[in-house]
Order: C-alpha cells, then structure tokens, then sequence
C-alpha cells in the first residue's frame, strides 16, 4: 500500500520540479543577463522600460510608489526585460494564430505572407467632423481642393486576405468623402477603383503604408486634377532598403520575410531645400531624404522620407513651377510629397498630428504668406475616421 502511494505521488514531485527549477532558471537568467534599459528595440520599434529604481532620486521612487506607478513600472520592467524575450513573443504570436484568433494582437496574417490591420468599424460621425473642418478651412482662405482617403491594404490587395475575415469598411468612408466633398466642386480620386486588381504592389507586406508605386500612381492621379503634369518614373533613380514595417513591429510573427522600401532620387530631390519648424526653432536640410534613417541597423527606414512627422515642414524647389502647394497629412502623405514637390516651387506641409508647438504660425496665415490656392489633404483610413485635431486648421 505505502509503495502504491509513493507510485502516485511520484508525477506530482516532478511536476513540481521541474516547475521551479524552471522559475529558478529564469530567475538567474534575468539576474545575469545584461538588461537593454531605455535602449529601443529592434523588433518592435519601441523604447524599453528602464529601470524602476536604478538612477531615479529616492523622492521620485516614493512618488511613484505613493500614486501605485511604481508597481506598474516593475512589471514593465520585468516584461521588457525578460530572458529569451523575443522569442516567447513570437511563440505567442503564433501559437494565437494557429489556435483561429488571427486577429488577437490587432494585426492579422494573410496569404503570401502578408499582414494586415485588424479590421475596425469606422467613427462616421468623427469623420464628418473631420471634412467639415477641411470644407470650411478650404472655402474660408478661397482654396482649390482635393481629398485624397488611403485606404488599407486589406481593402486593396484583397487576394490575400484570409479566407475568413471581418469586414472592412473602406470604401464606405470614401464613398462618403467623395459624396461630402463633391458638394463642393471639389475632387477626390477613388483609390480602391484607381489601384484595381492585383494591388500587391502598391502596399507593403509588413507596414500600413503605401509603396512608392503606390503613392506615384495617386500623385499622376491627382496631378490631372491639379493642372499640372506628372513627372515620369523614368526620371528617377530607385534604391531598395529592407525593411520592417509597423505590422511586422506589432504582430511578433519574427519569420515573416522582410519588404523593400524604395527612394526615388533624382537631381531635383536632391537639391531641394527642407525648413522644419519655423522661426529660431527651425532646421534646415538639403535633399529630400534623411540618409541616416536608412542605415541597415536601422528599423524605422520609412522615417528617411522627409525627414519623418513634423508639424511643419517647408519644402523649396528652385526649377518648380513658381506656385505653392498646402498639403495637409499623416505619415501617408511622407512619400507621396517628394513627387508634389518635383512640380511646386514650394509645398508647405502640416502634419495633423504634430501641429502642437504654440509657435508655428496658424495655416491661414501660411496661406497668405505663401499665396496658396490650392490644398491637398492626404490621410489613411484610420486618421480620416479618428480624431486628428483638424480644428488647427484655423
């Protein structure tokens, strides 16, 4: 009897075993292991959690601990910093998907390797909103209007969605931007239709954005509307970087196959002069890239394109056409405005979000400095239908 009860117990003692020597393992491991405290990471694009305690003043540790951040900080702290980190991250990922929920960490995995967002239902009413503000700001300062809405991949490069999938809502707000728009005489291209079938070109397989491509073919679009004549791609030279977007950053499938972002050079790009900011706050550049954010160890390669989001940025071309452009944009609008800028003597860009700083001058009186009479706005999906403070444009 007494050898039939140790038989029984003998699965439980292993179990536990092997439980803590497991819990020991990780405990030396994340005691030994150097940390990467503040340091971004690779992977993710992201700065991690520095440490709790380390290097802060024993006034702030009881701050923190008093108003319970302290607590949160650890627990960040030990999940930034955890041993073999990125690969449990990646055994989550796809252990998620191969268990149907494909959509768990709000990017899902399509054909051919291709990652998409999450589909969400739009915020119609915040889009309204949105338009009323542009409508408004456009017909107050006398300005000749066009509405470009970007769709996501997922409502483009359909082919690869999953077999099963929610639905996604696309082409019902550009539907509705073009009704509102059109109101006004104005006029708005209709990417979904412009891109057609086989679309896989002109989004990235790992990042939300457009491809150069992608973005060439709205700007000869939209360059009709305009009055001006689009360059050609025969023009430029084309460099291929790899690349890792932000889906690849925010799914943890590490597998995926890396894309290649493309920059379009040509004298003219080269030559042009780049005002970020105004006034004492401002920096200049020449050329219409950031080369640094190219390097091969670095993972935001998409933030080369005009030297990433700024909330104004002044964009100066000596064998322009002698006019000024406003363009009003999200990061979508970063690839799309070295192509404007090829026809303009000057664009002047405001980024939705980035138009905080108490000394940038207010748009309308851009547009008198400037005597702009046209205006393009250039937003994803997502900033269309959130809400991207367009009541700065005053």
């Amino acid at each position: 009897m007494e050898k039939s009860v140790k038989k029984a117990k003998t699965p439980q003692i292993i179990t536990v075993v092997s439980f803590v020597t497991a819990i020991a393992v990780l405990f030396v491991l994340f005691a030994v292991l150097p940390k990467k405290a503040g340091q971004m990471s690779d992977l993710e694009f992201r700065k991690l959690e520095d440490h709790p305690i380390i290097g802060k003043s024993f006034s702030t540790i009881v701050s923190d601990t008093v108003r319970g951040d302290l607590s949160k900080n650890v627990d960040s702290f030990l999940e930034d910093h955890f041993p073999a980190r990125n690969f449990f991250i990646a055994l989550n990922a796809y252990y998620l998907r191969l268990t149907g929920r494909n959509a768990d960490q709000g990017i899902v995995l399509g054909k051919n390797g291709r990652l998409f967002d999450a589909a969400i239902h739009p915020d119609m009413e915040q889009l309204d909103k949105n338009i009323d503000g542009v409508l408004r700001f456009a017909e107050d300062n006398g300005l000749d209007l066009i509405y470009v809405d970007v769709p996501t991949s997922a409502a483009v490069v359909t082919e690869d969605l999953p077999d099963l999938h929610l639905e996604y809502h696309d082409a019902e707000v550009i539907a509705h931007i073009c009704e509102r728009v059109s109101q006004k005489g104005q006029s708005v291209p209709d990417l979904i239709s412009l891109y057609g079938d086989d679309a896989g070109e002109y989004f990235y397989r790992t990042d939300h954005h457009w491809t150069m491509k992608g973005a060439y073919l709205c700007y000869a679009a939209i360059a009709n509307d305009l009055g001006i004549t689009p360059v050609k791609e025969s023009q430029f030279v084309v460099t291929g970087h790899e690349f890792y977007g932000s889906f690849y950053r925010k799914a943890g499938l590490w597998l995926t196959e890396p894309d290649a972002l493309e920059v379009w050079r040509c004298d003219e790009t080269e030559a042009m002069k780049v005002t970020i900011g105004s006034g004492d706050k401002s920096v200049e550049h020449t050329g219409l890239y950031d080369d640094e954010q190219l390097r091969t160890d670095n993972v935001n390669k998409y933030a080369a394109y005009i030297y990433d989001n700024n909330g104004l940025t002044v964009i100066e071309n000596e064998a322009g056409n002698g006019e000024t452009l406003l363009v009003v944009k999200d990061s979508f609008g970063n690839s799309i405005v070295p192509l404007l800028a090829m026809n303009y003597s000057r664009v002047v860009m405001i980024d939705t979000r980035e138009y905080k700083d108490a000394s940038l001058p207010a748009p309308s009186e851009l547009v008198n400095l400037y005597g702009i009479t046209q205006m393009v706005v250039v937003l994803g999906t997502d900033s269309s239908t959130s809400n991207i403070t367009i009541g700065f444009l005053r």
